[in-house]
């Protein structure tokens, strides 16, 4: 019993150390940014008239891959990113990038985790780049 009550005053005391070291050690870190920059810029759009989906389903009703038409071809050499939704939650999304030439207005995303078809209400699509 004795050695346990020597335990508790050295486990506080050892813990109060750290912390003190810890509040030492942030205190001498730089809190000032060497830049800092704002402003406003036009992002102009690759696609003025949006895309059109396809879903691809397996035998099980669950949504595998997603390919989307109608990509017109200034977004050639972008990143297609693609997500599925029910309600405000992303039930499965994918990526892929569009090719720089040769471009067919077209490209098919795998959507990872592939969810029930049921449970998509809404597919959104953005191209990043180029």
């Amino acid at each position: 019993m004795a050695l346990l009550r020597l335990r508790r005053p050295f486990a506080i005391g050892v813990t109060a150390s750290l912390v003190c070291l810890q509040i030492a050690v942030a205190a001498s870190l730089p809190t000032t940014a060497s830049k800092l920059g704002g402003g406003t810029a036009a992002v102009s759009s690759c696609d003025a008239d949006g895309f059109t989906f396809h879903h691809t389903i397996d035998s099980t009703g669950t949504i595998t891959a997603v390919t989307v038409t109608s990509i017109a071809a200034a977004c050639a050499g972008g990143t297609l990113r693609l997500t599925l939704a029910n309600g405000t939650t992303s039930v499965g999304s994918g990526t892929t990038s569009l090719p720089s030439s040769g471009f067919s207005g077209s490209a098919t995303v795998t959507v990872s985790p592939t969810p029930s078809s049921s449970s998509v209400t809404a597919v959104y699509a953005v191209v990043e780049g180029p």
